[in-house]
């Protein structure tokens, strides 16, 4: 597939996407600021999917083996629960 395919491609998802928002109700027919925005963005992860953040193995959650940050809030001081399988635990406990 040449650049330009990819990019056609990833337009071509982008504007599918947001026919159905557009169809569902979830997005207004008239533009602004922020519909462009978002747009872009959506496009600009299309084409360059963002790399998820990752916590070292050993911190990850025991249950599930979860490791991207934004899946593990930190609930305490000391307690992250993993928003996968809900497990709470203490990221520096030994195994």
């Amino acid at each position: 597939m040449t650049t330009e395919q990819i990019i056609a491609a990833a337009f071509r998802h982008i504007a599918l996407r947001f026919e159905t928002a557009l169809e569902e109700g979830r997005r207004s027919k008239r533009i602004d600021a922020e519909d462009l925005l978002q747009t872009l963005l959506a496009l600009a992860d299309e084409l360059d999917p963002p790399v998820p953040d990752n916590v070292p193995p050993d911190a990850g959650c025991p249950n599930c083996g979860e490791r991207d940050v934004d899946n593990l809030v930190w609930v305490s001081d000391e307690m992250v629960q993993c928003s996968r399988c809900r497990t709470t635990y203490r990221p520096d406990a030994e195994p």
